[in-house]
């Protein structure tokens, strides 16, 4: 049995939508997602469950998240545990991955996946809503304003060649200037329609990444998917990625040495219908981590996958 170090992130402040916070606690203690897991093989150990802080504003609850989430996916990687963070919505990836950012030894470089429906590359000056859960992108490749990054909180960020979005199919312009402005890779959904598409798309963003990066990670909001098959969350668009596209795609990267871990945002219970959504974010978890996913090979590769012409990367030791 493989243990998962599994963190829940109870987020809802950082957008408008109903019960999005409560998404880790019903995973949490969900019969279906554990016997599922169990199935493959794995079992989620929760180290905690994250909450904000009711009384404070907006601003500064989405903020103390991140800085909670922060020490936890640092410690995470410090101590060599492959981790899950399930998440409210999304804006507490500049948390997770700052943390990992921050836990990298001399000064090694993650590269991120990034699967959304959203670019999430707005700042409070260009923002049409307010949301920081648009946002998450912008903090983490310190393109924000004073006020983001005071809810960003950290002092290293993602290179913009370091960074691939995945599955975008709704966005508005200033994002997209501010990501073409930086250099970032964006992978809409218009060249992922072809059947087996995603999968490669992911493979050669992957072996892209490892070229420049030394580690890397995957964060993903279930509103990349499409909604009729994942139908809890908050903000659905029509014509996403199907599931199963996405879980063989991960299995297709499983094994990979040198991913850390992943997250998962913007699990919306509200809108469940009899637990598909659920079974589709066991079926994710199972498809990287469980027993019977395949070993990650490159897309040229006949090895393990790790880019030959990259210098050797230090395996990250637990801590005593």
């Amino acid at each position: 049995m493989r243990c998962i170090a599994t963190v829940g992130v109870a987020s809802g402040q950082a957008g408008q939508h109903g019960s999005c916070w409560r998404g880790p606690m019903v995973l949490r203690s969900s019969p279906g997602l554990k016997r599922f897991c169990h199935s493959q093989g794995l079992r989620l150990v929760w180290h905690a469950l994250l909450e904000a802080d009711e009384r404070a504003a907006k601003p500064d609850a989405v903020a103390d998240l991140c800085r909670q989430a922060a020490r936890f996916s640092s410690a995470l990687v410090k101590q060599a545990h492959p981790f899950l963070f399930l998440g409210g919505d999304h804006a507490s990836a500049m948390g997770v991955w700052r943390g990992v950012m921050s836990a990298l030894p001399d000064q090694r470089r993650l590269g991120l996946i990034w699967i959304d429906a959203h670019m999430d590359a707005h700042t409070f000056e260009t923002t049409p809503s307010g949301n920081v859960h648009g946002m998450p992108v912008a903090g983490l490749l310190g393109q924000g304003d004073a006020l983001l990054q005071r809810i960003y909180g950290g002092t290293q960020y993602l290179s913009p060649e370091n960074l691939v979005l995945l599955g975008v199919r709704s966005f508005e312009p200033a994002e997209q200037q501010l990501l073409d402005r930086c250099g970032v890779r964006v992978i809409g959904m218009a060249q992922l329609h072809e059947p087996g598409a995603f999968r490669v798309q992911l493979l050669e963003s992957v072996d892209r990444l490892l070229q420049q990066a030394d580690y890397l990670g995957i964060s993903i909001d279930l509103d990349a998917i499409d909604p009729l098959d994942a139908p809890a969350v908050g903000v659905p668009e029509p014509g996403g990625i199907a599931g199963s596209e996405l879980v063989d795609a991960l299995a297709a990267i499983a094994g990979n040495p040198r991913l850390l871990g992943m997250e998962i945002a913007e699990f919306c219970p509200r809108h469940e219908s009899g637990e598909k959504t659920v079974r589709l974010i066991g079926e994710l978890i199972a498809a990287l981590y469980g027993e019977t996913s395949t070993r990650y090979r490159s897309l040229g590769s006949t090895g393990e996958g790790t880019n030959s012409t990259s210098s050797p990367i230090p395996r990250l030791r637990a801590s005593r």
